[in-house]
């Protein structure tokens, strides 16, 4: 069962202690930690927690900006364990969702990558953006 609710005070801990390594490598690439890119999406825009079967599988947010909407997410290991489950309450999320979505993602994290395509996502070639160049992709939806 997945329940998707508002952020409460709290969620951030659950989820930062089984975030997945993929996620971890992502935002250090991106010259941050993952508590400190929570902590902004909470901040800035609308957040989400999701549980899968009482586990909390990631919290995840829109920040709004005059040029274009960032989804971002930080997922843990739950999602690995009911996959379906997990992608099914995501398509419904994006079909609830209005507006254009921009973010970049790690080339090295084919996971989100193939999580991006899925959702219906155009994804660009991948080009350096991360503190040591790493490659990221940009991917957008209108």
């Amino acid at each position: 069962m997945v329940e998707i609710r508002p952020t409460m005070p709290g969620d951030c801990w659950l989820v930062l202690t089984a975030l997945r390594d993929a996620e971890v490598a992502e935002l250090a690439a991106l010259g941050h930690t993952s508590e400190e890119c929570i902590r902004f999406g909470l901040m800035f825009g609308n957040a989400q927690t999701v549980f899968i079967n009482g586990k909390p599988a990631g919290i995840f947010g829109i920040t709004e900006y005059p040029d274009g909407n960032v989804p971002w997410a930080c997922f843990t290991t739950a999602i690995d364990e009911h996959p379906i489950t997990f992608l099914r309450a995501c398509k419904r999320w994006r079909e609830s969702v209005c507006g254009t979505l921009i973010q970049h993602v790690d080339a090295r994290n084919q996971e989100a990558v193939r999580w991006f395509k899925w959702l219906g996502f155009e994804v660009s070639e991948p080009e350096p953006l991360g503190v040591n160049g790493e490659p990221f992709h940009r991917v957008e939806i209108h």
